[in-house]
Parts: structure tokens; sequence; C-alpha cells
């Protein structure tokens, strides 16, 4: 997903390190659009431009719905974003959010920094980039930061992931205030 030039020049105003923040703070913690732009004092709807201008998908219109019967059927057990869809044509989509808890920020700075102030909609070269694609592109072992691993050819899609859990290793703290 991406957004129009003009959104991109408004949002050109923030500087990389507000991007940084916004696009983190929803990725990774799972923050709300409400919080997000109340905290850094942003309209929704730019916010919403901001994150769909670095390859979120956040608007879902009812040719999306109509064009993925799996999304359809999600769609429909959501009874208050079908409505939404019906009433106005387009609902939000939070799936999104806080989806890579264990990722490190200097991979978002460094996604942020390539592509700030976003990728315009208007090239359609661009259309396969969004987080994942890049991080697949140039750190190909991202995956195993967040406790996933690739699996190997030939090998099931389940038993190539590694289930984060709890590590039982104390870390002592050697630091003494004498």
């Amino acid at each position: 997903m991406s957004t129009s030039i003009e959104n991109l020049r408004r949002l050109a105003q923030r500087d990389v390190q507000d991007h940084t923040a916004l696009f983190d703070l929803y990725v990774t913690v799972g923050r709300d659009i409400d919080y997000l732009s109340i905290k850094f004092g942003i309209d929704p709807e730019d916010l919403i431009n901001l994150l769909e201008g670095y390859g979120e998908k956040l608007r879902i219109t009812a040719a999306d719905v109509e064009a993925n019967p799996k999304l359809a059927e999600a769609i429909m057990e959501d009874r208050a974003t079908a409505r939404t869809i019906e009433e106005f044509g387009v609902a939000l989509d939070y799936s999104g959010k806080g989806r890579y808890r264990k990722l490190s920020r200097m991979l978002i700075e460094e996604y942020i920094e390539k592509f700030y102030p976003g990728i315009a909609s208007e090239n359609p070269e661009n259309d396969w980039i969004c987080l994942e694609a890049y991080l697949d592109r140039f750190h190909p072992g991202w995956k195993g930061q967040i406790g996933e691993t690739v699996p190997a050819a030939g090998e099931n899609a389940m038993e190539g992931r590694i289930k984060p859990g709890k590590s039982k290793k104390k870390i002592r703290n050697n630091f003494r205030l004498y």
C-alpha cells in the first residue's frame, strides 16, 4: 500500500524521528491510531496516510472484500467492520498492529530512513515495498530475531517455527555501589 504525493508532501513537514516513532509504536508496540494521534498531535487521517506510505494496509474497501474471499469471511465475523464498509465504503483494519513485538528499532529506523517521507502510489514499481519484503531482501535472518525461522525446503511450515517462551536462565547484576 502507498499514498499520494500530496499526502507525502504534507507528511514531510514532520521529521524522520516522528515517522520512525509513529511507525515503531504501531508495528512493534501495538498502539492504537487514536492514542498515537493524541500523543504526537497528528490528525488521524494523516497518521493513516503515514502508515500506508510505508507499506501498511489499513483501509479496507468493498472491492478488497469482494476480491479476497478469506478477507470477506473475516469481515462477516466482525459485524462492526461489515457495517462500516456497507455504510461508508471503507473500514480500517488493525490486524497489523503490534505484530513484531521483538523487532529491533534499528531495523525500523533503517527502513524509515530509506523510504522517508513514504512511498508514492504513482510509482507502480514500488508496490512491492512493505516492512516484511524490505527485511527479507536486505536482512534475510530478521525472523530469527523475533522468534521465527524460515522453514527449509520440503519442511512443513509449522515444524520450522521456534516458539517463543520464557527463558529459565537467571541474569545476575554484578554492579556494586561502594
